[in-house]
This record gives structure tokens, sequence and C-alpha cells, in this order.
């Protein structure tokens, strides 16, 4: 299929405007994507910051609230009298009723519960690394720590506690511990999750204990943790953030982070954003970046559509002037409509067709053997010298032709002149005849090949003929004589290097010309010995001796009518 420069255009300008749009849709869909993946990173980070600072304020408070009740001296001494009637009394009448107790369990020195408020009773806490720490006197162990030490977690039942646990000393000695616990629920989850759009999930266990995502499930919590199980056992193992990751929770796509809540429990809380809230904007860019390239590209389409017209339309003139030129038609010129390279190629081919119109002319100055010698010779160059060949030559000359001019207009004079020079250049092409030339009112022709002595006496007979049909309407007519030689003769090219002419010499040249200078008006004089080598039989109306400048001896002329050849 052949398409043509408009449509080329045409789909180039389209395609280049679709690859620039998708390489900008591409180039600002990644850069906003790695921003806002930036963002949430940071986002999450301060999520995790804000966490890790509300928990160590509540279990600094914590610590502090211990140690002051740690102090009381009835409290002391109902944990060295070791009785968990006695102590539980004291923490029912004593502490409970003044103030909101969270979890509250005290031990005796061997690490037995005395006594737990908000506790189950049979609660073993002995081995526990917070207790264990509390009796060998470690005060408040986070205190003043790194960042990377996580707070004691406690689940009791179904509720899980922030935990600190202090030692209880009588002077130097520890007599126990006080274990307090504030619960980690609702109001923590929000608490983390402030003014962010950063959702808060608290997990205990693979149950959910607290969540600021509306409507979250059980079902959607664990298909979630199911798919990410390997992230949260290396987050529990490692007791450190995870990095951020892409999710599903309760059917919703969401960036999530996890990260453990404390030591002691497989709890742990997940941070989640939605991709559809923080992608939002990505999405809002690139439908505003589709709709702009739309318009854009329905300009490039009407701007490649008239600018493939403007340039195609010079263009097709081309190709049709080359047509008109191929059918032989050259009488083109087309008009340069633009000012470059197609105005040029315009311009260069109006004055390619002027040489050719001017070439066409020359043409009809030069013979058909000359132009065939040209032919052969195009891929060489043209030298001087020719070549002896077996051809026939034919002269012909306009008798009364001098007398005729002095007595009339030099228009009328050049009018007979071409009419009857030009029946002759019509006839000499159908007996495959070449005009050699034209000298005033001669005219020379050659002959070469098969039968070349026979189509000269043809189409000497057919010019007479013609020549009679002349005279019916001609009221003073002339007459042509005629001589015909036949011989080895050079052909070839003659003059300067500059200058050539492309004819015959030689004896038998001058001898055809001499027979026409003798030839009686309408007659034809040729060597009777060629017709004697004719396969064909020609009227001869006489034979005569002639004597001829430059032959030693006379020849015999044969004379002949105006007969066809038989």
């Amino acid at each position: 299929m052949r398409i043509n420069i408009q449509t080329k255009l045409f789909i180039l300008m389209v395609g280049l405007t679709a690859v620039v749009l998708g390489a900008v849709l591409y180039t600002v869909s990644e850069i906003l994507t790695e921003a806002i993946q930036q963002k949430i990173v940071y986002d999450f980070n301060q999520t995790e910051k804000t966490f890790r600072q509300i928990q160590r304020f509540r279990y600094e408070r914590l610590v502090e609230s211990s140690g002051v009740i740690g102090e009381n001296s009835a409290f002391k001494g109902n944990v060295q009298l070791g009785d968990p009637a006695s102590m539980e009394y004291f923490v029912e009448e004593e502490l409970a009723r003044y103030s909101d107790l969270g979890l509250f369990i005290v031990t005796d020195r061997k690490g037995d519960v005395l006594t737990g408020y908000n506790a189950p009773r049979g609660i073993e806490v002995k081995g526990r690394s917070g207790v264990q720490r509390a009796l060998r006197g470690d005060y408040g162990y986070l205190i003043g720590a790194e960042e990377e030490q996580w707070p004691e977690l406690m689940a009791v039942g179904d509720m899980l506690y922030l935990v600190s646990t202090v030692p209880v000393f009588l002077a130097d000695d520890v007599i126990g511990s006080l274990a307090q616990g504030v619960y980690l629920g609702e109001r923590e989850a929000k608490d983390i999750k402030g003014e962010s759009a950063t959702e808060i999930t608290i997990v205990l266990d693979g149950q959910l204990m607290a969540s600021t995502v509306k409507g979250l499930t059980q079902e959607g919590l664990a298909t979630f943790c199911g798919s990410h199980q390997d992230s949260l056992d290396a987050m529990m193992n490692q007791m450190r953030a995870s990095q951020p990751f892409t999710g599903v929770l309760d059917g919703q796509e969401v960036f999530a982070f996890v990260s453990p809540l404390g030591e002691g429990e497989n709890a742990f809380y997940i941070a989640s954003v939605l991709t559809a809230n923080e992608l939002g904007i990505l999405g809002v860019l690139e439908n505003n970046i589709i709709k702009a390239g739309g318009v854009t590209l329905g300009i490039t389409l009407l701007l490649a559509f008239f600018l493939g017209r403007r340039l195609s339309q010079p263009i097709l003139r081309l190709v049709e002037g080359m047509n008109r030129v191929k059918a032989g038609d050259l009488d083109v010129s087309l008009r340069a409509t633009t000012h470059d390279e197609v105005g040029l190629l315009t311009t260069t081919f109006n004055e390619m067709i002027g040489g050719l119109r001017e070439r066409l002319q020359l043409m009809r100055y030069v013979g058909s053997h000359t132009q065939k010698m040209i032919r052969q010779s195009s891929d060489t160059a043209v030298n001087l010298g020719g070549t002896r060949q077996e051809l026939a030559v034919m002269f012909t000359d306009i008798r009364g032709f001098t007398a005729f001019s002095e007595k009339r207009e030099p228009e009328e004079v050049i009018s007979m002149l071409n009419r009857y020079l030009g029946f002759q250049a019509e006839i000499v092409p159908q007996y495959e005849g070449s005009i050699d030339k034209f000298v005033g009112d001669e005219m020379v022709a050659l002959f070469i090949g098969e039968r070349a002595l026979e189509r000269a006496i043809e189409c000497a007979l057919a010019i007479e003929r013609r020549m009679q049909e002349e005279h019916a309407k001609d009221p003073q007519p002339v007459f042509i004589g005629t001589g015909i030689n036949y011989g080895s003769m050079i052909l070839g090219n003659m003059g300067a290097e500059n200058r050539l002419d492309y004819t015959v010499i030689g004896a038998e040249v001058n001898l055809g010309a001499r027979l026409c200078d003798v030839a009686a008006p309408g007659e034809i004089l040729i060597r009777k010995e060629l017709l004697d080598g004719l396969q064909t039989s020609v009227r001869v109306a006489e034979i005569k001796m002639m004597a001829f400048k430059g032959f030693s001896e006379d020849l015999e002329i044969a004379s002949l009518t105006d007969a066809e050849v038989s």
C-alpha cells in the first residue's frame, strides 16, 4: 500500500504527540508517585514517633504513680505483712475509692501475688520479666533508656495493658513489687491517630482490640494478617517497625506499616492510609493531562491536516507535472509557491522542462542516425572520427528555385521551400531513412542496413509521386532532381570538439552529389551497375554514359522513371 506524504506527516505528528503525551504522563506519574510515597513514609515515621512519645509518657506517669504509692507507709506495711486479704482491703478501700485504677498487681518478695485489681484471682506474674527486674531492685528501667527499648505489655483476659513494674522498698530491702497498667483501646488508638489521615488498628494475638478504621471486621483483619504473616513475624522477632507496604485491609487497598506495641505479648498496631485517598491527586492530575492531551491531539490533527496539505500540494503538483512530461507533454510550467526545498525543486523542474523543450527542438535539426549514435554513446564521450560502412545516400535538389525566388517575396519563397522540403522529410522516415542535412533547397538522406539501396530508390520514387500531387495545386510548380549512390562510405563525427557533425564522407558520397547536380527536373539518376545487383527490378527510362570530376572513366548512369518498384 502506497502512503502519500500528507498521510505520512499526519501519522508522524499524531504519533509524536502521542509519544510526548505518554512520556509526560509517565514522567509525572512516576515523579508524583515517588513524592506521594515519600510523604507516606514521612507520615508513617511521624506516627511511629508520636506513638513512642505517647507510650513513654504514659509509662513514666505509671512509674511516678507507682513510686508515690510505694512510699506510702501503710502500703509498705501491708506488703511487709504479706497478707492477701489485708492487701486487697487496703487497695480497694484506700486506693481504688479515691483514684481511677487500671491494672494493679502487688506481689511479695517471692513474686507471689498478694492482690490484683482488675485482674483475675490466681493470676501468676512471677515469671514475667518486669516482676523479676523489680524484685532485683530495678526501678523504672525505661527511664532514661534508649527509645529502641520497649515497655512491658500484659494481657488480662481480652484486655491489653501497658505496664510498669517497680520494686517496693523497706529501707534498702526489696519486700515486693507493684505493677500498674493502663488499658490500650479505642482512646489510645485515637490518640496515636491524632489529626492525621493515618488509621490505627491495635491487634493482640491476631484479634482486633481497637481500630479507628470504620467498619473494620475481624474477618477483614485476619485476611490482612494472613497475607502479610512473614512481615508480621519479622517485625515481632526484630521488635522493630516494618517498612511501608501495600495491602488490602477489609476490602480496601492501603499503604501500611506494622509496629510492636511492647514486649511480653504478641501485640502490635497497624498504621494504614487508603491508597485511593493518597493517590487521588495523581488520578486527577492524570485525567487533566489526558484531557489536555486530547485537546492537544485534536489541535495536532488539524495542524497535521492543514500543514500536510500545504506541504503535499506542491509535491503533488510536481508529480502531476512529471506524469504529463512522461506522457510526452512538455508544455508544463509549475508555479513555485514556497521558498523552501520544494520551491527550489519546482524551479529546477521548470528549468529542466525548459531544457527538454530546447533539446526537443534541437532534435528536429538532427538526423535519426545521429540520434541513434547519441543514444548508443550516452554513457561514453563522443569523439572525432568514424567507421567505414556500406550504405546508400540520396541527394535531392529543387530545380528552378533561384528563378522562382527572384520574382517572389521572401515569405512566399520560404513557404514554398518548407512545403517541398517538408513532404520529403515526411517520406524519408517511412522508408527507414535518416535526413542528414538540409543545405538551402537541397536535402541529403542516408539509408543504412538491410535493403538500404532498395529503400533509397523506393523513397526517391515516392518523393517524385508526391511532387506530382503538389503540381496539381501549384500554379507555378517546381521540380526535384535526385541522385542516389551506394557503396563504402565513412560515417562518423566530423568537425571540432565543440562543434560536431555526424555525417558521411567519401568518393561515393561525392558521386551521389554530382548525380543530383546533373539530374534533370523530375529525374532520378543512379549507377546502372547498382541496379544489376538489386533483387527487384525498376523501370529505367534511359541509360547513358557520363563523365564526372574525380573519376578517370565515364560511368554508365541509369535514369529511373516515376514508377513503383516491381
